[in-house]
């Protein structure tokens, strides 16, 4: 698969399972003037979709928390080189963006092992002071 369609997939397949927040994050993207239909958006709409969890973070909704990082977390063991750019970059990346120190830690335990690798690569590991 190429890393077009395997982009353009995983935004079909989070748009199936997280359909409330797949129109919040369609609104997002339309309010900035994109097109969320328009398969170009893939990489914007994932990092869109990252803000989705960094709010479950800052609600401190474990359930929602675990259930994005899980999926994602599948989708990138199931092609991880087709994946890698989109949930490295605009996923694991955006992840919990300018959230509190205590929102991160919190949330950490809830994040799937592969997302959490990830952030660290790019941020480090919030649970180490």
């Amino acid at each position: 698969m190429s890393p077009r369609n395997a982009n353009t997939s995983l935004v079909a397949a989070l748009r199936s399972r997280f359909q409330t927040e797949a129109a919040l994050t369609d609104d997002w993207l339309r309010e900035r003037g994109w097109d969320p239909a328009d398969d170009d958006t893939a990489l914007n709409w994932v990092e869109a979709f990252a803000e989705r969890t960094t709010e479950a973070v800052r609600r401190r909704d474990a359930e929602a928390v675990r259930a994005h990082t899980n999926f994602i977390a599948a989708a990138y063991r199931a092609e991880p080189a087709e994946l890698r750019t989109i949930v490295d970059v605009s996923y694991a990346e955006n992840l919990m963006w300018d959230s509190s120190v205590e929102d991160k830690k919190w949330a950490w335990i809830f994040i799937a092992a592969e997302i959490r690798q990830l952030f660290t690569e790019m941020w480090g590991d919030p649970t180490i002071d």
